[in-house]
């Protein structure tokens, strides 16, 4: 991410445009009105409630022994010695440093998928077995047997770790790993990694359980991928949030593939379904975008006092650079506040659980509007420090979507177990379910003798398009065009262009 934003530095042509720009402002009495302009308008929106302190929004401390991510396994990936600038760090201890972030990694150029109920596909237990076989150092019978059974015999390589993750997660239900949060953009995140591998383990685990007809295994990989990936929930960083989705996703398909075929009992499907409910990616992207815009804020209170730290930034050793004003740091800092307080914080609403595609276009039009001019002298900090917040407004839609389809479809398959047929209408549930966030409304819900029901909502554009979805070349789901499906078929409609 962090290199993503020097690029973008280097491609609205910061250098010598935007030093020339910075030469002109440096006059008598700039610095006075850059800092006016940002005091006065901090000075309006603290009236209006919010903080601008990077504090706020930093997760609470955790006793260490009831914390997740102090165990003996995961402790060294954030104990690092920092220079005097919090700019530079090294592992304190390399080797376990090394050996924590290679925990469960299943690495391999042809490693399959395990995300397939997006399109309706149950995961090709097949061609994992086949993967285990070609690569080196995994558990295998002399000859191919059950798919599920040699896939389990290759995973038994992670069975201590994978073990000794469980019962610690029992013991320590709690997490908050030590990011180094006051180093700003410099702050490391290397657990990151290393939890993507633990749930794609678990995630393949409660397949083959699956497979293997041990729904109750099978449900403890299910929950411990849940627990995993919320146990970043409450990180405010923008890339935290991104894995936290990326690791849903992954978790979603033992869920989708135990009520596709009928798996779950009535008491795992409550479980399952009690465990989703708690599941809340609308406040992540909250916590987040206050976290990308106070952590900015932070990082250009320091450089008003290290310059250096905005060579670092830039990546740029210009010696014209010390020269930035104070002036020019305040202008931009205000407007880049501006835009996170009239746009990006305002696409989603958690009070009324919606997302506001609409306020995404709106920001995206008045950010090209401000940094397309001959000299955006002073929205340089914005085209560097704001993400693209449309395309992670989409993720957290489509994931929420799917946690809330999965948790309805428990609800579905716990009234067919007692009442032997799916309800005329989701009201008939009885039970209290998440609305559509796009809407506001129930999600769309008909029984299907097809295919069971047919469950969907209507997604980024915000229209009703008969539960069609659609397909890029690539064979993976356009988010921003056609509906969000709940599917237990393969999709097969007609591919975008």
């Amino acid at each position: 991410m962090y290199l993503d934003r020097v690029h973008v530095a280097k491609k609205i042509g910061l250098g010598l445009t935007g030093l020339v720009g910075l030469a002109v402002l440096i006059y008598t009495g700039e610095a006075l009105r850059g800092k006016s302009a940002w005091e006065n308008f901090k000075k309006e929106w603290e009236a209006k409630g919010e903080m601008f302190d990077y504090k706020q929004i930093i997760p609470k401390p955790i006793p260490s022994e009831k914390n997740f991510a102090h165990i003996p396994l995961l402790k060294p990936l954030h104990e690092h010695k920092w220079n005097k600038d919090l700019t530079e760090s090294t592992p304190i201890d390399q080797k376990k440093f090394y050996q924590a972030e290679s925990l469960l990694k299943i690495e391999g150029d042809s490693r399959p998928d395990l995300d397939g109920w997006k399109t309706g596909q149950p995961v090709d237990l097949i061609a994992w077995q086949k993967f285990f076989r070609e690569e080196k150092d995994w558990p295998n019978p002399e000859k191919a047997g059950k798919p599920a059974t040699d896939i389990l015999q290759a995973l038994t390589k992670f069975e201590a770790t994978m073990t000794e993750l469980t019962l610690a997660a029992k013991e320590r239900p709690l997490c908050r790993y030590d990011i180094k949060y006051e180093a700003h953009f410099a702050a490391l995140v290397p657990h990151l990694g290393p939890l993507r591998n633990f749930i794609r383990s678990f995630t393949l685990r409660a397949l083959a359980h699956l497979a293997n007809d041990d729904p109750k295994a099978a449900l403890a990989d299910t929950r411990m991928c849940l627990f995993l990936a919320e146990s970043i929930r409450d990180e405010p960083l923008l890339i935290s949030q991104l894995v936290r989705i990326a690791c849903l996703q992954i978790a979603t398909q033992p869920v989708w593939e135990g009520l596709k075929d009928g798996k779950w009992n009535a008491e795992q499907l409550a479980e399952i379904e009690k465990q989703l409910a708690k599941i809340n990616l609308l406040d992540g992207y909250r916590i987040s975008i206050l976290g990308e815009r106070d952590l900015a804020n932070l990082a250009i209170d320091r450089m008003r006092d290290n310059p250096k730290l905005f060579d670092k930034l830039f990546e740029d050793d210009d010696p014209n650079l010390k020269f930035i004003s104070d002036g020019w740091l305040s202008h931009n800092q205000k407007r880049l506040n501006e835009m996170h307080v009239n746009f990006s914080q305002r696409i989603v609403d958690i009070k009324a659980r919606r997302i506001r595609p609409e306020i995404a276009t709106a920001f995206i039009q008045e950010l090209d509007a401000r940094t397309k001019r001959k000299l955006p002298i002073y929205d340089m900090l914005s085209a560097i420090l704001l993400p693209s917040i449309d395309k992670v407004a989409i993720k957290i839609g489509f994931t929420q979507t799917a946690v809330d389809h999965a948790r309805i479809a428990c609800h579905l398959e716990l009234h067919k177990l007692k009442h032997k047929l799916y309800p005329a209408k989701l009201t008939g549930l009885e039970a209290p379910l998440p609305h559509d966030p796009y809407t506001g409304k129930p999600y769309v819900y008909t029984p299907n003798p097809k295919r069971s029901y047919q469950l969907y909502g209507v997604g980024w554009n915000q229209k009703n398009d008969d539960s069609k979805v659609i397909l890029k070349d690539n064979d993976r789901l356009d988010l921003s065009e056609g509906d969000l499906v709940w599917s237990y078929l393969p999709t097969t409609q007609p591919k975008g262009e």
